[in-house]
């Protein structure tokens, strides 16, 4: 799958879950965020998440499934848990055919936030939080990878 039509399915598969706006990002090569999205919550919170795409197939491991997808709260903070579960069943929806979450792995990358997702044609995605960003903080490169727990 394509990144940007795997972002644009994720987008829309995102619109019907409350408390939760998803966008495309308006990266550029040089922050590697051009296929990138952002998800807002109630609150004003934003998480910001870069989607890469591998195209050679490696084995697949054995997937857990998913947590029901849960709903989130219009106001107040959000775990960030919350969001990357509605991005995994979202990437479901998008026609993935696994979709692991980072942050309940066994053995986790270093990233803490992310998804797997495998798809039929052997290409895989991986969505990763890179900001996490209360309501009126703004992204710094310094900030980027230290992520909190909600927004």
């Amino acid at each position: 799958m394509e990144p940007i039509a795997l972002r644009d399915a994720i987008l829309a598969a995102l619109e019907p879950a409350t408390g939760l706006e998803g966008r495309a990002t308006e990266g550029g090569p040089g922050n590697g965020l051009v296929y990138g999205l952002v998800t807002r919550t109630g609150s004003g919170g934003e998480a910001w998440w870069q989607i890469l795409v591998r195209t050679t197939p490696e084995s697949r491991p054995a997937v857990p499934d998913l947590d029901p997808a849960p709903t989130l709260p219009t106001a107040g903070p959000v775990r960030i848990g919350d969001i990357e579960l509605l991005l995994a069943h979202a990437a479901l929806a998008a026609g993935a055919v696994t979709a692991t979450r980072y942050s309940t792995r066994e053995n986790p990358p270093a990233l803490k936030y992310g998804v797997h997702a495998e798809f039929e044609d052997e290409t895989a995605a991986f969505l990763q939080l890179q900001w996490a960003l209360r309501p009126g903080e703004e992204r710094r490169d310094h900030t980027r990878g230290q992520h909190r727990d909600d927004v």
